[in-house]
């Protein structure tokens, strides 16, 4: 019976649990930066179409970072709806008339922050494999 070397294999295993240790926090980091960019740019794009009927609602967007039990990082933004008016964040979508048409800002929201997002992906890469 022929005998096996694993020492490369124990290496690379060393080396991975690094990269691990070091590429949560950059990600961590990176999702908390877009995230709270995203809601400062949602909480810009409310102003205009909330008015004066919904003047608090801007303040109401907020962001929460959302780690699960899989490792997975990721945030949630939108309107907390423990704020004053966050529940008019309903109406964000939901179709109305003529003067109340959907405003899709957390969608736009979305689109204007990704380029972003993956620069900072990208960073939290290059920090943890150098």
């Amino acid at each position: 019976m022929a005998d096996f070397d694993f020492s490369d294999l124990a290496r690379l295993d060393a080396d991975l649990g690094a990269v691990e240790d070091k590429i949560i926090p950059s990600v961590t980091k990176a999702v908390e930066v877009s995230a709270r960019l995203g809601r400062d740019e949602w909480q810009k794009r409310a102003k205009g179409p909330s008015g004066r009927m919904a003047k608090a609602y801007p303040r109401s967007i907020d962001y929460e970072l959302v780690l699960d039990q899989d490792g997975a990082i990721g945030a949630e933004i939108g309107p907390n709806l423990g704020k004053s008016q966050g529940s008019l964040g309903i109406l964000e979508d939901a179709p109305g008339d003529v003067r109340a048409k959907p405003q899709h800002a957390g969608r736009d929201t979305a689109k204007a922050i990704q380029a972003d997002f993956v620069k900072g992906i990208e960073l939290a890469e290059k920090e943890a494999f150098s």
